[in-house]
């Protein structure tokens, strides 16, 4: 049985997502609250395979939920559940590595195929916005090109995103596991091959072109 929990801070919606995923054969729903905090402790005790999360809920919202279950590197895959369609918080979600995103008006219709998908690894968005994530996808692309990053290794991206996040040497050294020298020559490979001079060029790059880095 595959385990999911529920935060959100409406009851009537709980309940029937609750009906929904507990008919389905395989999936068994294994706690649900009303705020963020709650949230956090039952997924951190508990470890779900999914945590369908509202984005706006007291005391810790749904962002800051999955920033801490990306922080203690537990296992459950988030599902954002919300009202909200704008470009500007379909962003964030998946810059914070949620694994779907699915909007409450059709929500009925697609929590299991979504559940199903994130099972499955695959990702998982509402149809209403999946017309703008092919947008994003060919911004990114366009935007990758023009700046250079298609250049990079996957490490050099992941450094390059983890320098844009403000992290030291040693603490990146410290995230990838690997030792100082390491991240200073990633470093130099960087901007060599994004023809960065001077020994402070990579930081402003890094913050400029940040949207890239997902």
């Amino acid at each position: 049985m595959k385990k999911i929990f529920i935060a959100d801070d409406h009851p009537i919606f709980r309940k029937g997502l609750i009906e929904i995923i507990s008919a389905e054969p395989g999936f068994e729903v294994v706690g649900e609250c009303g705020d963020g905090i709650t949230a956090l402790k039952y997924i951190a005790e508990k470890k779900p395979d999914i945590a369908l999360l509202d984005i706006q809920m007291p005391k810790m919202n749904g962002f800051d939920v999955l920033k801490k279950i990306n922080e203690l590197n537990l296992p459950t895959k988030v599902v954002f559940l919300t009202m909200h369609s704008e470009e500007d918080i379909f962003e964030k979600a998946m810059e914070l590595g949620a694994k779907a995103y699915l909007l409450k008006e059709s929500v009925t219709d697609d929590i299991v195929q979504c559940i199903n998908n994130v099972l499955q690894g695959k990702f998982y968005v509402s149809g209403s916005i999946s017309n703008y994530l092919f947008t994003l996808n060919n911004k990114l692309k366009t935007g990758n090109e023009k700046s250079g990053l298609q250049k990079l290794t996957s490490t050099e991206t992941k450094i390059l995103k983890l320098i844009a996040e403000k992290k030291s040497s040693r603490e990146i050294a410290d995230i990838l596991y690997i030792s100082v020298r390491t991240v200073e020559n990633h470093r130099n490979n960087i901007c060599t091959k994004l023809d960065l001079h001077g020994a402070n060029a990579l930081l402003p790059f890094a913050l400029e072109n940040k949207h890239l880095l997902v």
